[in-house]
Formats: C-alpha cells, structure tokens, sequence
C-alpha cells in the first residue's frame, strides 16, 4: 500500500510540474500532533454542502491511526472577510459545543475544552484585491496573534479561483503563502489542489453552477487536502467518499496528497 502511494505521488507530480507560485512556504507542518479539537472560520466556501468540517472530520474518524475523539466547530458567515469576525469571542465563549441532542433527541452536556487549531479563510477575492489586501495582512496578523496567545494554532485555508478566472490561482496562491510565512503560520494549499485538479481530471466538476462556491466535489477536496497538511498523512485510499463515486474520490484523495507534496516539496 506505501509503494502504491508513492508510487500514484511521483506519477502526479510529473503531470503537475507546473508552477504556480514563485513563493514557497516557511511552514511545512502543523506544530499540533494530531489536534482533537479543532475551529473553522470563514464563510460560504466553507459552510457549502452542509459544511467542510463534515467530511473532514468523517476522513479523520475513517483513519484508525488517529484515534477517536475529535470535534470540529464551524463558525462562518455569508460573504465575510477575517475582519468581520470577533474570534476571540468564539475562543472564549464556553457554550461553544457544549452540549448536543442525539436523533433520539436525548441531551448531552460536555465541558468545553477549548480549541487546538483554528483555521482561517479570508473572502474569495480579498488578499488579492486592491482595497482589501492591506485588511487581509491586518487581520491574518492580528487573529493569528489572538489564537497563539491563547495556545491555539492558526492555519490559514487558501482558496481557490473563480472556475472563469484561472488567474486567480497563482495570485491567492503567493498571498497566501506570503500571509503565512510572515506569521510563522502553515497554509493548506486547498486553491492549487483545485488548479490541479482541473488539470488531470477536467471532468471532474468542482464548482457549483456559479462558479465560485465548491460543488459536492469541490467540498470534498477541499476537506482532504486540509486532512493531508493538519495530520501529515495521505487521504489515498480511505474509504469515505462524501456519498461520491468511489473512483471519483479516490482520483480527489490522489490529487490532495500529489498537492501537498507539491507544495510543500516533500
């Protein structure tokens, strides 16, 4: 199974040997072993198809060698910059996950325990537009700091381009590795995955009828490339597919792992 995934890497990485970035990222691994708790904040990108968080954690529950016991939160909000939100209001609010009501509608209570990792995403255009790239490095620094403070690790999501503009690819790409490397912060190249994918598997549709927001696909890789950078294991070959087809997955999990080598250059 090792060689075979070595092996499916090296091929992929021999069909994306374009580059996409004259930046290369300072962080190349979390500083958090296996987080169990981890805070997702963003917007629409993120809460479309029921939510990343769902597959991501579902991969991570599929992985024996992880064990059990990690939750993930998701707090987004429709069309949102970082600066629109107040995370440290989400780090210190002690309601936050603290209790759930099962399908046979019994309540469970739980203590909050706090957060291992927050990731962050930026809106779709603003790290690379003109009036809003100064705010992203402003809040990519100020949230950053708030999270380290409190021992929470920041990661940064990169995005991806709008499906009729391929340009945008390259430039989230640098502004995120930028943001990144200026906070001592890792990145998870989700936007070049989705360049990638296109690539190698064009018939695979990423992208929802507008575009922009991800498609079920979309969704799916976006939760396996961040799987790969956070636990520094390969998604090729698990068994949950987010109810795809289970080619069409695993060709999605080859892709996420084949971008992480890439980008990170392992």
């Amino acid at each position: 199974m090792i060689l075979m995934r070595i092996s499916i890497t090296l091929i992929l990485l021999f069909q994306l040997s374009t580059v996409f970035s004259s930046v290369t990222p300072a962080v190349k691994e979390p500083k958090s072993e296996n987080p169990k708790s981890i805070l997702m904040i963003g917007n629409s990108f993120m809460y479309y198809n029921n939510g990343v968080h769902n597959p991501l954690v579902r991969l991570i529950r599929a992985t024996e060698e992880l064990g059990k016991g990690h939750k993930i939160r998701l707090i987004t909000i429709n069309g949102s910059s970082l600066s629109w939100h107040d995370v440290n209001s989400y780090i210190k609010n002690p309601n936050i996950g603290s209790f759930s009501i099962n399908s046979k509608n019994v309540l469970n209570k739980y203590d909050f325990t706090g957060f291992d990792m927050a990731i962050m995403q930026d809106c779709s255009q603003c790290p690379i537009h003109p009036e809003r790239k100064d705010l992203f490095y402003e809040y990519a620094e100020k949230h950053s700091n708030l999270l380290k403070k409190n021992d929470i690790e920041p990661v940064f999501m990169m995005t991806w381009a709008y499906k009729d503009k391929p340009e945008m690819t390259k430039q989230l790409a640098e502004e995120y590795t930028l943001a990144g490397n200026k906070n001592n912060v890792l990145v998870t190249p989700v936007g070049l995955a989705y360049k990638n994918s296109m690539k190698t598997y064009p018939e695979i549709n990423l992208y929802h009828p507008d575009n922009r927001h991800p498609s079920n696909a979309g969704t799916y890789l976006s939760a396996c490339v961040m799987f790969a950078s956070i636990f520094q294991t390969s998604p090729v070959g698990i068994t949950y597919t987010f109810d795809l087809d289970k080619k069409v997955a695993l060709n999605l999990q080859k892709i996420a792992w084949a971008t992480h080598q890439e980008y990170y250059g392992n």
